[in-house]
């Protein structure tokens, strides 16, 4: 499965929007109650939930350790004064983008820091529910390395893509 279409479902904050990974085929499947011609898949899933695991929405607490977790590496000192302000926005994370705008190098370490703590909750999701991932580059199989493209589980293809949108 890809890791992105895994992480946009575990980030997608939208109460209509619900997602499912097929184990059987690696993909992210996403249901909308409000999309009538999601039906089918729908059916699908509630006939076969042993296929279909609820992919789980992240929280405002794993949210928040991140930006603190990053804050804490933060070595430039107007960033590093400025950055607690964004937790007192009703939008913590744009906020706190929107302040490592100034340093587009750091801004960039944010979104790598952030995208491999996201996996690294992907990984510890999958292994609880008995799946084992293996990651994988362009190529290559069986790297361990949890900041690739590419996911693959022990009981099923490469497959990916968001399907259902």
């Amino acid at each position: 499965m890809s890791a992105d279409d895994i992480l946009f479902a575990w980030l997608d904050d939208s109460m209509d929007n619900l997602y499912y990974l097929d184990k059987i085929e690696g993909e992210t499947r996403m249901v909308n109650r409000n999309l009538l011609e999601l039906r089918e898949l729908t059916d699908e899933i509630e006939t076969h939930p042993s296929r279909y695991l609820y992919v789980p929405k992240t929280t405002k607490a794993n949210l928040l350790e991140d930006l603190n977790a990053f804050l804490a590496t933060v070595e430039r000192a107007d960033l590093k004064n400025v950055l607690p302000i964004a937790f007192e926005s009703p939008h913590i994370l744009s906020s706190f983008r929107k302040i490592l705008e100034k340093s587009p190098e750091e801004l960039q370490r944010f979104d790598d820091y952030r995208r491999q703590s996201m996996l690294t909750r992907v990984n510890k999701w999958l292994n609880a529910n008995d799946i084992e991932p293996t990651y994988t580059s362009k190529g290559t199989t069986g790297s361990t390395r949890q900041n690739e493209d590419d996911i693959q589980t022990d009981f099923g293809g490469a497959g990916g893509g968001m399907a259902g949108l």
